[in-house]
């Protein structure tokens, strides 16, 4: 048992990050709301320990939407304190399934294990008690693909 019954992927995935929201100004809200308005569906967001009043947060999307995106940044961030955005693509996500997670422990160690004897960096990781989701290159996506379907028997 190795607590992993199914692996996928999806790519052409970009990462809008905000490297400081902040509560007195709206929080996570003010940020993702715009976005949602325009119909961009996001997705691994993500949001660091609060330092003060603000913590970094961040969320990927298709880069379908990179368009939609740019001409929503600005309504976002008008009256924003923090810096600015950080934009990037050319990812790839790739999300691990398993019902038996929530009794079984490591196996989110043991992912990240696997990545790294496969020297393929995570540059984001979301979780829920029977997903793991990874963020990784899109050109390291065969590569860790193959190395969690060996691991994990899939």
């Amino acid at each position: 048992m190795h607590g992993i019954s199914e692996l996928s992927s999806e790519q052409n995935i970009m990462v809008v990050a905000f490297p400081a929201v902040r509560q007195s100004e709206g929080g996570p809200s003010a940020y993702l709301a715009p976005f949602a308005a325009a119909g961009v569906n996001m997705d691994m967001i993500c949001q660091g320990l609060p330092q003060g009043d603000s913590a970094s947060m961040s969320f990927t999307t298709s880069y379908d939407n990179w368009s939609i995106v740019m001409r929503t940044l600005p309504q976002v961030t008008a009256g924003k304190s923090g810096p600015a955005p950080l934009i990037s693509g050319g990812y790839t996500k790739l999300t691990l399934f398993g019902q038996e997670m929530p009794n079984l422990c490591g196996v989110a160690s043991r992912v990240m294990e696997v990545m790294a004897e496969a020297k393929v960096p995570i540059h984001l990781i979301t979780t829920s008690s029977v997903d793991i989701s990874l963020l990784v290159a899109a050109e390291d996506e065969d590569t860790a693909l193959n190395a969690l379907r060996e691991a994990f028997s899939l």
